[in-house]
């Protein structure tokens, strides 16, 4: 018979293996680790140090939301720094002050004189 986690209970496993990753973590500056059965949905990125603190941002895609701790390498302990959802955010063509590019209404004109 299997037995049902609780999404906590799942998410607190991932937490702790990437701890320790982060801990005997070799070459890259970052480590992937992704959910397995029922939290496939959620997935895991620790960053490279910077000024003692080490990054890690939760990816929840089921419910939209991600999610950015801080671990002190000097004793400090993990904390929570932000979190937002991005369901909405998605639903943007485009957004902020900086202009990389052409704009999106540029490009969707463009491919609709292609198309005549």
């Amino acid at each position: 018979m299997f037995k049902k986690y609780s999404l906590n209970t799942i998410l607190l496993g991932v937490v702790i293996v990437l701890l320790v990753l982060v801990f005997i973590k070799a070459s890259p500056d970052y480590v992937v680790a992704q959910g397995d059965g029922s939290a496939r949905h959620v997935f895991a990125v620790v960053g490279g140090q910077q000024a003692n603190r080490e990054p890690f941002y939760l990816v929840d895609t089921r419910q939209e939301v991600i999610m950015v701790y801080e671990y002190g390498v000097q004793g400090e302990g993990l904390g929570l720094v932000s979190t937002r959802s991005y369901k909405y955010d998605k639903l943007l063509e485009q957004y902020g002050r900086s202009h990389f590019g052409p704009k999106v209404n540029a490009i969707k004109k463009e491919i609709e004189k292609k198309r005549r």
